[in-house]
Order: structure tokens, then C-alpha cells, then sequence
């Protein structure tokens, strides 16, 4: 057999196992109540092992261990050991905010993706019913409320691993990349929105109430980030009270609603040329393999699949896109995934110019000079920083600056190693001209908002 027949019965034996995987994941019994609690409560937990993890973050990554201990007053157990618990996820058939306290000693932002590090490195979960989600926000409120929120919103693989890298290296301010409770609050949102307009019946549990109006999703937001705040404020060492949260690109859809409920925080927009976005998930997808990339590529466009995770299939659920040709594939719904999100940046800037965005970020202005478009972002965000400032560790500095920020991480386009540093690919491009006349055609569908991959939004640094 040639290359490519083998490349093809791999591909076809891979997608057998990929679905496979999720039936069983989908059919395998739960070890955690599935009815709603009416008390807070902790559980010892053992990470569950997986190489990929292609759904939200959720308790389901979890295996408990011993018996779970009833927490009578859990505002008074967050004010005391709030420091020790981090928000992860939400779980909607037991109504509760789903906390993790690490692994005495782990380090959760050492790794390129909070997320991640939170599912790797748990040791024990806090589990607060949503009812009670104010009674403990405001038991710390006062304390964090002279945090300063940043909010970084992307299209994805534009550098954005990079800046958190480097505000978390600086003294001014400390970042998180990627926390996964507003991506699942946001698909929860997504998905009782698409049953309605579907003529659907809700889900009978707790996002049907507490994201049944935009007052209490605001409320749930706000509080959500209350709790992060004083994990955040309260472990840093320095204590940095300005924090970035860089999110995940379908988050842009909550946008409207975060900025109501965190009303004071500066607001960033990060994005690449599409055709370079798409590329780069394809690299870091198919680890550099060219043949594997164009045989998966022609099977899924073929059989009309995709096995992409909802918070990438949003947006191309949105009904403008119903018309479009391979409509439901993997390359479908990786070209809307950019496409929607720079319609939706370009519709807040129109909306609310004063708040969205006080910083906008293209690749190429990175690519040129780090140091000099991170020195211009934090200008525009009013925060003073210098890296000739005595109080500046420059090993950080340089380490952030010239590392591949996601080393050793699935995304890593070309660094599989820790520490690896990075550098540009300059390898010949991948994509047909099918695939770019087809992604002009999907920009097209926006009625000209997004005119091609190339598009740049209003007073963008590049």
C-alpha cells in the first residue's frame, strides 16, 4: 500500500476510536449525584488520566474518593480557605459551583492553561449549590473589590498563551489563561437559546433558572469572578490586584453580559489572519503531518462529520451560516469558529466603543517586537510597567519572551517539550485554494461585516 492508503486507514480506524470513545463516555455510569444538593459539601478526588480532553472541563474528569463531608456554613469555610480553592467548572444537575483545591504545592500557572492545570492537579472539590452562590460571593466581596479585571477575548492561536505568559512574569499584574467556568456558563446559555428557537422544552435543572433572565446570568457572573478574584488575590505571593483573564474565543458571545457585571474591567481583543488561525489549529491538530491533514480533511468533507466540541461548533450553528456548502463539517465549523467571533468583536466595537476594546492586538504586531506591542497594550490599558524597573525579575521577562508559551501542551504547534523555545514556522502553506476560495465564501455569509480572512477591526495595533 501506498503512503496515502495507509494515511487513510489510520485516519478511518482513528475516527472509529474517537467515537467510539465518546459513546462510552456518554453511556459510562457517573460516580456523582445527579439530582440537585441543597448543601455545599467536599470530596477527595483522583484526576481521571486522559491525553485529550475534548469536552468542558466538568466532575465527570474526576473519580471520588471516601465520603463527602456536609458543609453547613460554606461562606464562612470560603472567607477562611477561600485561597485554597479555585472556581472549575459548574455542575447543572446538581445546581452547584464546582471548586478544586490543588495538590498541596502544585503550582497551577505554571502550566499554559488554568484549566488544565486545575483538572491535572486536584486533590479535593467544593461544591457550593448556586442558591448559595451570593451568601459566600459576598462574604468576600469587600475583600476584592480593588481587583482590577482584564479581559483578553481571541480568535485563538494569535498569541494571546504569550501575553498571559508574559503579564504573569511581570510585577503589575498576574494572569490566568483560559479559567473553563465561562465557556461552560456560556454553552449553557447557548444551548437553552438554540432549544427555545428550536421549540424545544428546557432541561429540568438549574441553568433553566439562574440563566433563565440576564439579571441572574449577570449575577452568576459576577459572583463566579468574585471567587476567583480571592483565589487568585489571596495565593499570589505579591498579591497583584490587576488581573488578565484571557478566555476562550466563544466566550465573545457573553461579552454584552460581562460587561455589566464587571462594569470597571478593561477589555482586550487579540486575532490573526483567519487563513493563518485555521492553519495553525491544523498543525498543532495533525502534529506536523501533512499526509494525515489531507486525508482526514478529505474523508470528514466527504462523510460530512465533524467531532469538534460545541464551544468550537457554536457559531457555526448560528442560521446565516445554514446555507453554506459543507455545512457540518470539521473545515465548516473551524473557518465560522473565526469568522463568528470577529463579527461578533466587530459588532461590540459599534455598539459600545468606549468599552470595547481598549486594546486591539494583531499577530504581526508580536511577531515584530514583543516587548514593544506588550509595553504599548499595557499603555492603553493605563497600567504602568517598565522592564527597567527595579522590581521586575528579567530572567521572567526574557523567559516569557522567548519560550514557545504553549511548550509542551497539545496546542503547541511545533514544541512538544517544556521549556522548548519558540520560533516561526516558515514552512510552505498547507491550504488548497479550494479551502481559501471556501473560506471567502463563509466570510460572505456575514453580508460583508467580515469581507475575508484579512479583515481588520478599527484602531488595531499590528
Amino acid at each position: 500500500m501506498d503512503v496515502f492508503t495507509v494515511a487513510a486507514v489510520i485516519t478511518a480506524l482513528s475516527a472509529v476510536v474517537v467515537v467510539v470513545y465518546f459513546l462510552f463516555r456518554q453511556l459510562t455510569t457517573s460516580s456523582w449525584p445527579k439530582t440537585k444538593q441543597s448543601m455545599a459539601y467536599t470530596r477527595n478526588v483522583i484526576p481521571k488520566k486522559r491525553k485529550y480532553q475534548w469536552s468542558l472541563n466538568s466532575l465527570d474528569d474526576f473519580v471520588p474518593t471516601g465520603e463527602s463531608t456536609t458543609v453547613h456554613d460554606v461562606a464562612k469555610l470560603f472567607a477562611r480557605r477561600g485561597n485554597e480553592f479555585s472556581v472549575y467548572s459548574i455542575d447543572w444537575e446538581q445546581e452547584v459551583v464546582v471548586l478544586i483545591r490543588p495538590v498541596n504545592g502544585a503550582d497551577l500557572k505554571a502550566h499554559p492553561f488554568f484549566r488544565e492545570a486545575q483538572r491535572r492537579q486536584a486533590a479535593e472539590v467544593l461544591c457550593v449549590p448556586l442558591e448559595k452562590l451570593q451568601e459566600v460571593a459576598s462574604a468576600v466581596a469587600d475583600k476584592v473589590a480593588h481587583v482590577q479585571e482584564v479581559f483578553i477575548f481571541m480568535t485563538g492561536r494569535c498569541g494571546s498563551t504569550l501575553v498571559t505568559r508574559f503579564v504573569e512574569a511581570t510585577s503589575v499584574a498576574q494572569a490566568v489563561s483560559e479559567p473553563e467556568v465561562f465557556s461552560v456558563i456560556n454553552m449553557a446559555l447557548h444551548r437553552l437559546k438554540r432549544s427555545s428557537q428550536h421549540g424545544q422544552p428546557p432541561p429540568h435543572h438549574g441553568r433553566t433558572t439562574v440563566l433563565s433572565n440576564e439579571e441572574s446570568t449577570i449575577a452568576l457572573l459576577r459572583n463566579v469572578g468574585i471567587l476567583l478574584h480571592y483565589n487568585l488575590v489571596t495565593s499570589d505571593a505579591r498579591h497583584r490586584d490587576v488581573i488578565f483573564y484571557k478566555l476562550k474565543p466563544d466566550v465573545i458571545l457573553l461579552a454584552d453580559l460581562m460587561a455589566r457585571a464587571f462594569p470597571s474591567a478593561k477589555t482586550v481583543y487579540m486575532y490573526r489572519d483567519g487563513l493563518e488561525v485555521c492553519e495553525s489549529v491544523d498543525r498543532a491538530s495533525f502534529h506536523q503531518s501533512y499526509v494525515l491533514y489531507v486525508v482526514t480533511r478529505c474523508v470528514t468533507t466527504l462523510l460530512r462529520v465533524s467531532l469538534l466540541p460545541d464551544y468550537v461548533r457554536c457559531f457555526g450553528e448560528d442560521p446565516k451560516f445554514s446555507t453554506v456548502r459543507y455545512h457540518g463539517t470539521g473545515r465548516f465549523h473551524i473557518y465560522t469558529w473565526w469568522v463568528g467571533a470577529m463579527q461578533c468583536a466587530a459588532g461590540l466595537q459599534k455598539k459600545q466603543p468606549g468599552y470595547f476594546f481598549h486594546a486591539v492586538i494583531y499577530y504581526s504586531a508580536l511577531l515584530s517586537d514583543k516587548k514593544k506591542t506588550f509595553r504599548l497594550l499595557m499603555k492603553k490599558l493605563g497600567l504602568k510597567w517598565s522592564p527597567e524597573d527595579p522590581r521586575e525579575d528579567t530572567d521572567k521577562i526574557e523567559k516569557a519572551l522567548t519560550e514557545d508559551s504553549q511548550a509542551g501542551t497539545l496546542l503547541a504547534a511545533r514544541a512538544r517539550t517544556p521549556g522548548e523555545k519558540w520560533a516561526p514556522d516558515v514552512s510552505s502553506h498547507w491550504m488548497w485554494q479550494w479551502e481559501r476560495e471556501y473560506f471567502w465564501e463563509v466570510c460572505r455569509h456575514t453580508g460583508n461585516e467580515i469581507p475575508g480572512p484579512d479583515f481588520l477591526l478599527p484602531g488595531t495595533i499590528v
